[in-house]
């Protein structure tokens, strides 16, 4: 038996899941980022800049965990 291939889905498929993982790539540094700069300015008494790198962590955090959840609810929807 022969199965029929929607070529379209395929392709769709395809830059779904790359652009999944760049984004998933992309806030997951941000959280790295966040957090290390967010103790290097504690260190060295910067304050102000040290609470922004800590939202920016917070914040990209937040996004990973809500890819996670979005792509969780996508697979157990089909």
């Amino acid at each position: 038996m022969i199965a029929a291939i929607d070529v379209g889905k395929l392709l769709e498929l395809v830059w779904a899941a790359a652009l999944a993982g760049v984004a998933v790539a992309v806030c997951f540094s941000l959280v790295v980022i966040g957090a290390t700069r967010a103790g290097e300015c504690r260190r060295h008494r910067r304050s102000g800049s040290a609470t922004a790198y800590a939202v920016l962590s917070a914040v990209a955090g937040a996004a990973v965990l809500g890819i996670v959840a979005f792509g969780i609810a996508v697979i157990t929807a089909k």
